[in-house]
């Protein structure tokens, strides 16, 4: 199977590749200018690995949640670009694929990106096993849905935006009063295709079909237009 994911959800766009010949990887950080570098991206990496479009057999983006306008790019890209081909594609949720990059860490993990007014988009893994729903809320949620164990288990915070909770958690000695070391990913600023391919795969291999061709973005709130008209 040749599957192409393409990460926009962040300002780090990535793209990822895999062949029977192998992988191949490209980032940028685009600064949320995704648009004007994305289709670039994906003709170089299908030059440098030998592939044709037409030799792909599936399509991956992220679900989110994530940037309004990044989100919406990968959906109208995979969207397309799957119709044009005539093959399928399939999404996986942003957090989903920040969490997978530390499936075998012994504690907890907290992937974050900042949802701004003070809230972060977030949820709490565990062996790649999601324990919470997908959260838009201030980080003092995030403590509140912390397990109390008498041996706190230690927390991993990822994401685009691990480090600013990161100050924040430290700051509300959440170690001290839980017993519980935190500790910030230190590659926390890295694309995210290669774990979304994967995901991707394994999706499409169980499940044996790709998403709905009307699927659209997984957004936890409003946007500020949508707000703006009282939607």
């Amino acid at each position: 199977m040749n599957v192409l994911a393409i990460d926009t959800a962040t300002k780090i766009l990535s793209v990822a590749l895999e062949t029977t010949l192998g992988r191949w990887y490209m980032e940028s950080d685009a600064g949320l200018h995704h648009s004007e570098r994305l289709l670039s991206m994906v003709d170089a990496i299908l030059q440098q690995s030998g592939t044709k479009k037409q030799d792909l057999s599936l399509l991956a983006c992220m679900d989110g949640p994530g940037s309004f306008t990044g989100l919406r790019i990968g959906f109208a890209t995979v969207k397309g670009m799957a119709a044009a081909l005539g093959i399928p594609f399939t999404t996986v949720p942003t957090l989903d694929c920040f969490a997978y990059s530390w499936e075998s860490w012994p504690g907890l993990v907290l992937p974050v990106i900042d949802a701004k007014k003070n809230c972060f988009f977030w949820a709490l893994y565990q062996k790649d096993t999601c324990l919470t729903t997908y959260q838009d809320s201030p980080i003092s949620e995030i403590t509140r849905s912390l397990p109390i164990q008498e041996d706190a288990t230690p927390i991993l915070i990822t994401g685009p935006d691990a480090e600013m909770a990161y100050q924040v958690l430290h700051a509300g000695q959440i170690e001290q009063e839980q017993n519980r070391q935190i500790v910030l990913d230190q590659w926390c600023g890295n694309g995210k295709a290669r774990e979304l391919l994967v995901k991707a795969k394994n999706k499409y291999t169980m499940e044996g079909r790709g998403s709905d061709e009307n699927s659209g973005p997984l957004y936890l709130r409003k946007s500020d237009a949508e707000l703006a008209r009282g939607q």
